[in-house]
């Protein structure tokens, strides 16, 4: 995560490369993520995000998925504040 107050809103993206499995997989995982992002974008802190995932990301449930992120951006918002 890179922080820029002078950005009016967080600006997200999304890499997940071949290795992590078929086209199919990888976009699964970009709606997925793109949802939860979607519900926690006012709570986040102006900057950018840029999401990945290993391999072992592939078939995880939509709810352990989002505990997930919410401890990474809970982490982000700690190191913005220290």
């Amino acid at each position: 995560m890179f922080v820029d107050a002078s950005l009016p809103s967080p600006q997200v993206g999304y890499a997940l490369g071949r290795p992590f499995g078929s086209a199919v997989r990888r976009n699964r995982l970009r709606r997925q993520l793109r949802e939860l992002v979607k519900t926690r974008e006012s709570s986040m802190v102006a900057g950018v995000y840029v999401f990945g995932a290993s391999r072992r990301a592939d078939g995880t449930e939509f709810s352990e998925l989002a505990t997930h992120l919410d401890r990474l951006l809970a982490k982000a918002a700690e190191k913005v504040r220290s």
